[in-house]
């Protein structure tokens, strides 16, 4: 990569590359295949932290124990990604460096507070996943730098989760809008803690949607208070991405999904 630049692209999965390459829409001089660096295709817990090598498949991920036991909210959100076959090569580095507003991983990762290791012949530097992104399909990393894995502390025992997708159809479709939520009541009373929410496909860049996280945090999430944090995400939403066509529709369908997951990850036992 140090060599080649902008020239040489990263294959791993293939599933987005080879479609821009049959396309015509880049062309590289060669393609550097990263699947065979062992460090790159593990998934392995260390002092309370889950990392996931870039080219751990998302097939991996979805059947992988230790992410169902301590991040299902990844596992159900990787065993979304397209079909068998696509889930099959496709890699969560590629997920993610490809930066679609649309990509089904990137919410549940930025709930889990998910934090990019990225390489170079210059060293390593970490970064924490929202800062890796500047625009749809635009990240922050060199030509020389490798997205080598993403790391994040598993969930306690205590956190309830959820992730639910909007398609066009149930299966094999690209997302029209996801959110994930990762809430932990205080122990023994009935009100929210601490919650994290993020949502997919509705604004130009991943982030934590952290004015609607201040409506709930302290409080009992009855149905007034749930409502007024939906409505706030869809206004979040407005101010990021402004007013388009498909706003009328979006605005109210967020604000539904992110009642439905909500409500799905309150009713899971912690």
């Amino acid at each position: 990569m140090g060599e080649y630049g902008e020239k040489g692209k990263i294959i791993a999965g293939g599933t987005d590359l080879v479609v821009s390459l049959r396309k015509a829409e880049i062309h590289p001089q060669v393609l550097i295949d990263v699947t065979r660096i062992p460090e790159m295709r593990r998934i392995e817990e260390a002092g309370g932290k889950i990392s996931i090598g870039a080219a751990v498949t998302h097939g991996e991920i979805a059947s992988s124990e230790l992410i169902r036991k301590h991040a299902g909210i990844l596992s159900e959100a990787a065993s979304w990604v397209g079909s068998p076959q696509i889930r099959n090569l496709g890699t969560i580095g590629g997920n993610i460096v490809n930066a679609s507003p649309a990509a089904d991983t990137i919410p549940p990762l930025i709930v889990l507070g998910a934090v990019a290791k990225v390489v170079s012949r210059e060293g390593a530097r970490e970064v924490p996943l929202p800062d890796l992104f500047r625009g749809p399909y635009q990240t922050s990393l060199q030509p020389d730098e490798l997205l080598a894995l993403v790391s994040f502390p598993q969930l306690s025992p205590d956190w309830r989760s959820g992730f639910v997708r909007l398609a066009r159809r149930e299966a094999m479709a690209i997302a029209r809008m996801s959110v994930a939520v990762a809430v932990r009541m205080a122990p023994g009373k009935d009100f929210i803690e601490e919650i994290r929410i993020s949502a997919g496909a509705v604004t130009p860049t991943p982030h934590r949607m952290a004015e609607a996280e201040s409506i709930l945090k302290g409080k009992s999430p009855d149905e007034k208070t749930m409502k007024a944090a939906a409505r706030c995400i869809s206004e979040t939403m407005v101010r990021w991405s402004g007013v388009r066509p498909s706003t009328a529709y979006k605005a109210p369908v967020v604000e539904a999904l992110f009642l439905r997951c909500l409500r799905q990850a309150m009713e899971k036992k912690p």
